[in-house]
């Protein structure tokens, strides 16, 4: 490969339905230096496997397939799929999402060389359900107040106080920002990409450019819609959040304690829908006693319902 070159960063799951579309949407960029498609196939119990070993076999100069003996899950399979990655840049694309604009890498590239410092590059996405049970929009509608409606940069502050705001398909990272391979604690996280963001935004800023050039689709076997408010959800986003408190610089611990103390009170509910109240009461108080300076005013409201 070129001195300069990207790496995509594909992993799949049971996409057979999805991932042709996905490849060839990389495949079709045109562009000034190589690109590299490296596709983490985490041992799908569909035709997933066998479409994207044919892509290699038509393409064994642009794309690698990694081929693990046993399922992995998500985030260990993204894990392994970024370390294989050899591109001076990284992007991410998820098998069952897929890019709309042939000169989407070209843009970003020449955007993150003209903004040295910037570690991170994002655009729009049109958001597609294919269930047919929620309207397709536009992904920057849902964001206004963050978004910005001309390109220009994003402080990491914005991303922490509003959280996950980029598409994840949309995601070009410098990848020295990342400095793989991924922290060991990476495998238990919920959100790989708010994650990713966080860790190359400790040394740069990032790049956002308002123009849609791929698809973020929704379906009834997407993550976000299997983990929807379970309990396995919950205690991963509280590891991760304990994970984001340690690691980020202290001014940011509030952001991250206030939504500890959501997801603590989230827990200790549904605790009591299951009929746990020992835990109930156990996750209740893990919630007011996150942060300190809260702790008076939970008190107190808990006091006044006491005495009513």
């Amino acid at each position: 490969m070129s001195a300069l070159a990207v790496s995509v960063c594909c992993i799949s799951y049971n996409h057979e339905s999805y991932l042709a579309q996905a490849i060839e949407s990389v495949l079709m960029q045109r562009t000034e230096f190589d690109v590299e498609l490296v596709i983490g196939e985490d041992c799908s119990t569909d035709n997933t496997r066998q479409i994207a070993l044919d892509y290699q076999k038509r393409y064994p100069d642009r794309i690698r397939v990694l081929l693990p003996e046993h399922n992995l899950g998500v985030m260990r399979n993204l894990m392994a799929t970024m370390d294989a990655c050899t591109g001076t840049y990284i992007a991410f694309l998820e098998g069952d999402d897929y890019w709309t604009d042939p000169h989407k890498l070209q843009r970003q590239v020449e955007a993150l060389r003209a903004h040295p410092e910037c570690t991170l590059c994002a655009h729009d996405a049109q958001v597609l359900s294919d269930d047919g049970t929620t309207n397709n929009y536009v992904f920057s509608s849902q964001f206004p107040h963050v978004l910005p409606s001309t390109e220009g940069s994003i402080t990491q502050d914005k991303l922490v106080a509003h959280h996950w705001f980029i598409p994840s398909a949309s995601m070009l990272f410098v990848k020295a920002a990342l400095t793989l391979p991924l922290p060991a604690w990476f495998s238990g996280v919920h959100s790989g990409d708010y994650t990713l963001q966080l860790l190359a935004t400790r040394t740069g800023l990032i790049y956002y450019l308002p123009c849609i050039m791929s698809v973020y689709r929704r379906h009834a076997t997407s993550l976000t819609h299997i983990t929807h408010r379970s309990l396995a959800q919950n205690q991963k986003r509280i590891f991760e959040n304990q994970q984001y408190r340690a690691m980020m610089p202290k001014h940011y611990a509030r952001f991250f304690e206030a939504y500890l103390e959501h997801l603590y009170f989230e827990k200790s509910e549904l605790k009591g829908v299951e009929g746990n109240k020992l835990a109930q009461l156990y996750y209740y108080a893990k919630a007011v006693s996150v942060n300190k300076e809260r702790l008076a005013f939970h008190i107190s409201r808990l006091t006044k319902r006491l005495v009513q």
